[in-house]
């Protein structure tokens, strides 16, 4: 077995006899649907979806389809519709920009919009030194 192969030599010969079979299975029988395939052959639905998004059902006349896995169009590829892949796309983007601009907020904590105002909190920080160094100087007076 080498490292690009996921299976050995005989079990290799065993998938492609049985993808034969769904393809054949196929031709005869245009109208079927993935799962009364998977039913009538006993091919694993990852290998069905694998040989439907690289076309080998059209090769033999059939369009097939599978289900958009959030929700349930027919796809010929992928996982996701283009609807679903859209929407997916900008709940990423929205997400990214949420990110940046809470990352923006730390940088700049004058800008919070919580509440908290740095400048107070400077302001406090500020009469506390004060405090002490006065303190620190007393006794040269």
């Amino acid at each position: 077995m080498t490292a690009s192969q996921r299976l050995c030599p005989d079990c290799m010969d065993k998938q492609r006899e049985l993808e034969h079979e769904v393809v054949e299975y196929v031709r005869d029988h245009p109208k079927i649907k993935v799962n009364e395939l998977i039913e009538a052959t006993g091919a694993p639905e990852s290998m069905i979806k694998r040989m439907i998004r690289e076309g080998r059902f059209i090769q033999v006349g059939v369009r097939m389809t599978y289900p958009c896995e959030k929700c349930g169009a027919p796809i010929t590829q992928g996982k996701l519709c283009l609807k679903c892949a859209e929407e997916l796309k900008k709940e990423l983007q929205g997400a990214a920009a949420k990110i940046v601009a809470d990352k923006e907020k730390n940088r700049n904590p004058g800008q919070r919009g919580n509440g908290e105002h740095a400048s107070a909190f400077r302001s406090e920080r500020e009469r506390q030194n004060a405090s002490k160094q006065s303190d620190r100087y007393r006794g040269l007076r």
